[in-house]
């Protein structure tokens, strides 16, 4: 459980206001087994759900609050254990930007991206979002330059988009506006499709947080500019 309450908070900051996500939808993006999925957001809840069940963004934010009131003790010790790596993980990552900015000085995005790809696999957990931030962007800029495929950049700017606006401040919503704003050409334009489809769901959920921190301004801009040049 959790593990599954990590999980849900890092993909809340994606999920569009309006829409109702299913069991088989959450049990995805969360990594986590149907049965517990089902178990968890029942006990959340309080009701019975099943797997033809579907639920809102406030019933999981809901379910979420109560799962993390109950694991309080279990959050406590894991977040001090996460201090001491997050610690080891400050110093990797000043390490690993130096050698990714050689890397791409020379022209050398596979090694850049596969290197940042490397990077993210031992240090996600532990780095803060900021640092995260950096390296997925990092990530996407080599792997636009090597040619990489669709599908790993997609989840880049997936993870990115997530971790920005998981902070819930107008730091991390300008974050993620910067993000779009920076790569969302590249995927708008893409040729199979899955590119533009990726960018219409990233702007339907930030359109509410950008308001609600007085950066609508700037987010309808750049909605602007992309369907415009779309």
């Amino acid at each position: 459980m959790l593990d599954f309450v990590y999980k849900l908070n890092e993909v809340l900051p994606i999920w569009p206001q309006t829409n109702k996500w299913s069991m088989v939808q959450i049990s995805k993006v969360t990594n986590t087994s149907m049965p517990h999925v089902i178990q968890f957001f029942s006990e959340g809840l309080a009701r019975e759900l099943d797997l033809e069940s579907a639920i809102t963004l406030d019933e999981a934010n809901r379910a979420l609050d109560l799962l993390k009131k109950r694991l309080k003790s279990e959050i406590e010790e894991r977040e001090k254990i996460l201090a001491e790596r997050r610690a080891s993980a400050i110093l990797a990552y000043e390490r690993i930007m130096v050698r990714v900015s050689s890397l791409q000085a020379q022209h050398k995005w596979h090694s850049a991206f596969k290197t940042l790809s490397y990077f993210i696999g031992q240090y996600e957990e532990e780095l803060n979002c900021d640092g995260l931030v950096a390296v997925y962007s990092e990530a996407i800029r080599s792997g636009i330059k090597s040619n990489t495929n669709m599908q790993e950049l997609s989840l880049c700017l997936q993870k990115a988009i997530a971790i920005a606006m998981s902070q819930k401040t107008k730091e991390g919503i300008e974050d993620a506006i910067d993000l779009i704003d920076a790569y969302g050409e590249f995927f708008l334009n893409e040729s199979t499709g899955k590119g533009p489809l990726l960018l219409g769901n990233i702007l339907a959920a930030l359109e509410e947080p950008a308001a609600k921190f007085e950066l609508w301004d700037k987010f309808k801009s750049l909605v602007n500019q992309f369907y415009a040049i779309g």
